[in-house]
């Protein structure tokens, strides 16, 4: 009982100092208070306790390459922080696709069979290209975004390839649309069996506004893209139809960033499978946060019913609600940002410290009032965003905590075994 309380009050309040970049759940357990056997008899008392005294650093919490394909995060030679997506053969598209050939022309095509100028638009599965899934709303700026299209071609024809639009799709399914009117040659293979491959960088010189284009924050993102040919050609060699033009796509956004009012959200859910918890009469966390990143952020933890006993979504209380405490306002937990350089270096680390006490009536009511579910959030602005600076997030930059915690229980021994 006293494990699942206090692992569910830690996990909490970690998920927030790491502003929720990514997920990482960890059992503080009691084990050895588990594991006491006794005959009934009552307790009373407090227990008190260190549990984190640690130095966090982004990459720690973000997935590498080799445990996700899809997102990971990488430090460059400048120690600065890239979050990068690779999509391997996002898009395959066959030459009968582009070309179809219509009798008495067909496939197979024997060598010198014309083709003809034709193209073939395609709109890509935005299921495919999630982003930011943890991101609620607000407005994110990178200074040099890049997108690469790579392109292995099988297809003996000289083909151009044009990424007519990207766009974004906002958590209010909103698009946003971007247009790059440019067609890219293909190479082409020039015998049987050979593979071409040409690499296309899409980055703020190819379309002015890229730096602009990942705000309002997206949720998903696609891609019209066209390929084809603008004359008649003549095959070098012949072909089954079956020949493939793969497309791969990576996103490359380096770390020097303004963040304008981004908010993150997270759930965890909340198991009250036993009747144990009202054995703890309160439990009060200390914290301690050395803001190690140039990010202020208003954090928030929620409870909230979302069984079919209540209101889907239905939000029953919040933990940090004592606006008097200095770091307290109606918006949450103030963490201040760290301070930095013209250069984007860390001149300052604000340190920021609260106390939080549930308390055996708050547990109570939130059990009786079906909460399920906890909903953290973060809403987050770097250090001078609204003055339009950007930041850079180094690979070193820390974020410190340090955590205690004491709890008051009362019962029976067989109350919490």
């Amino acid at each position: 009982m006293k494990k699942k309380l206090l692992t569910f009050l830690t996990i909490l309040v970690l998920f927030i100092t790491l502003f929720n970049i990514n997920s990482c759940r960890t059992d503080f357990g009691f084990k050895e208070i588990d594991n006491l056997k006794l005959d009934s008899f009552f307790l009373e008392g407090s227990f008190a306790g260190p549990i984190i005294n640690s130095e966090l650093t982004l990459i720690d919490f973000i997935p590498d390459r080799e445990n996700d394909s899809s997102f990971w995060a990488e430090v460059d030679g400048q120690n600065l922080v890239h979050l990068r997506m690779e999509y391997i053969d996002y898009l395959i598209l066959k030459m009968n696709e582009i070309y179809p050939l219509t009798p008495p022309l067909g496939y197979p095509a024997p060598a010198g069979t014309p083709i003809p100028a034709l193209t073939k638009t395609v709109e890509t599965d935005t299921s495919k290209m999630k982003a930011y899934d943890k991101l609620l709303s607000g407005k994110l700026f990178f200074e040099d975004p890049r997108i690469t299209f790579t392109i292995e071609n099988e297809i003996p024809v000289v083909t151009y390839f044009k990424m007519d639009t990207i766009t974004f799709f906002s958590f209010d399914t909103i698009p946003i649309t971007h247009t790059d009117h440019t067609n890219y040659p293909l190479n082409a293979p020039s015998s049987l069996n050979e593979i071409a491959t040409t690499t296309i960088l899409i980055d703020t010189v190819a379309i002015p506004e890229l730096d602009t284009i990942f705000s309002p924050v997206p949720r998903f993102i696609s891609f019209f893209l066209t390929a084809g040919s603008e004359s008649i050609q003549p095959l070098p060699f012949e072909v089954t139809g079956d020949e493939e033009m793969r497309v791969s796509v990576d996103i490359d956004l380096p770390l020097d960033v303004r963040l304008d009012t981004v908010v993150m959200g997270d759930t965890i859910a909340l198991d009250w499978q036993d009747e144990t918890y009202e054995q703890i009469t309160s439990a009060t966390l200390k914290i301690r946060i050395t803001n190690g990143f140039p990010i202020d952020a208003y954090a928030q933890i929620y409870f909230a019913d979302t069984t079919d006993a209540g209101k889907p979504g239905n939000i029953l209380d919040s933990l940090f609600t004592d606006i008097n405490h200095a770091s307290v306002s109606e918006k949450g937990w103030h963490l201040e940002p760290a301070t930095t350089d013209a250069q984007g270096k860390i001149i300052t680390s604000p340190r920021s410290y609260i106390m939080v006490t549930l308390t055996q009536e708050q547990i109570a009511s939130l059990r009786q009032r079906h909460a399920s579910k906890v909903i953290i959030t973060g809403k987050l602005n770097s250090f001078n965003s609204h003055l339009g600076h950007f930041v850079k997030i180094l690979g070193d930059y820390k974020m410190g905590v340090k955590m205690g915690i004491k709890a008051d229980y009362a019962g029976s021994t067989t109350d919490i075994e």
